[in-house]
């Protein structure tokens, strides 16, 4: 039974922990202008960056407007920021509302490009570490961060999830077989 037991666990570990890569920065846009690094275990990936404003108002976010199409503003986000350096949050309620969502950041950088960023979240991250890299040197400040979703919130499982929870279910009936 021990045997059994070990097998089933590392097995799920192997499924659960195997997919898992070692996070890396991702650029958000061009390493030669003002740009943004935010960690892969946070985000999948910048969606667009650009000069101007991110507003919230669908009818001129430079976003929403442009490959944001899809995406609706949600509200704003919380932050910090030391330097070029900073945190980003969010209420993790809104996962369950929205099948994705994209944190935009807004900067402020005396018009030179780029002055705004916008990555979509991992599932489920509701707060993070992000760096932005002044190459002009002009301003910087992040004025303020808005948050996109596509409503749904009706997540079907993983592939990898469903098997794990399968095993689990199949090792307590099993360990409840031998019990009787």
């Amino acid at each position: 039974m021990k045997s059994l037991k070990k097998l089933v666990l590392g097995l799920a570990a192997s499924l659960w922990f195997g997919g898992v890569a070692s996070a890396a920065d991702i650029l958000c846009k061009n390493s030669q202008l003002n740009h943004m690094l935010v960690d892969s275990s946070y985000v999948s990936a910048c969606l667009d960056a650009g000069t101007g404003n991110l507003t919230g108002n669908p009818l001129n976010d430079l976003f929403i407007t442009g490959v944001g199409t899809g995406y609706s503003s949600i509200g704003a986000g919380s932050f910090t920021q030391a330097g070029g350096t900073g945190t980003f949050g969010l209420n993790p309620t809104l996962w369950g509302l929205y099948d994705s969502i994209a944190i935009g950041f807004k900067f402020g950088t005396g018009n030179n490009p780029d002055e705004w960023f916008v990555y979509a979240l991992n599932d489920g991250v509701s707060s993070g570490n992000w760096t932005f890299v002044n190459v002009f040197e002009r301003g910087g400040g992040l004025s303020h961060v808005n948050l996109y979703g596509i409503p749904g919130g009706n997540k079907v499982p993983e592939p990898g999830s469903l098997v794990l929870l399968g095993l689990a279910l199949a090792m307590l009936g099993v360990m409840r077989w031998r019990k009787s």
